[in-house]
């Protein structure tokens, strides 16, 4: 798998989250047909997954977990909702 960082084409996108909530970090990346929207503020570490396609598979969460939280030993929150294309995870600092 390959976390590759597209943040540049959805400027547009990156500035509502900076101007519409608390969070001051916002990346964006690609995994194959997923996207993950990472956010980050004083308290907490958001990510979601998304993909209009099909599931989001448990594989993709795991490596987005191992990439993006390695230096977090917190514990995370994941939320899944019913149709399995949107996931969300949460870590507060």
């Amino acid at each position: 798998m390959h976390l590759i960082d597209v943040t540049n084409n959805y400027s547009d996108l990156v500035q509502s989250q900076l101007n519409t909530t608390d969070a001051n970090y916002v990346k964006v990346y690609s995994l194959g047909n997923t996207s993950v929207i990472y956010t980050e503020n004083k308290n907490a570490i958001g990510i979601a997954l998304e993909n209009h396609n099909r599931r989001v598979r448990e594989d993709e969460v795991e490596f987005i977990i191992k990439r993006l939280l390695e230096n977090y030993d917190s514990s995370y929150t994941l939320t899944v909702d019913k149709s399995r294309h949107v996931i969300e995870i949460h870590v507060d600092k």
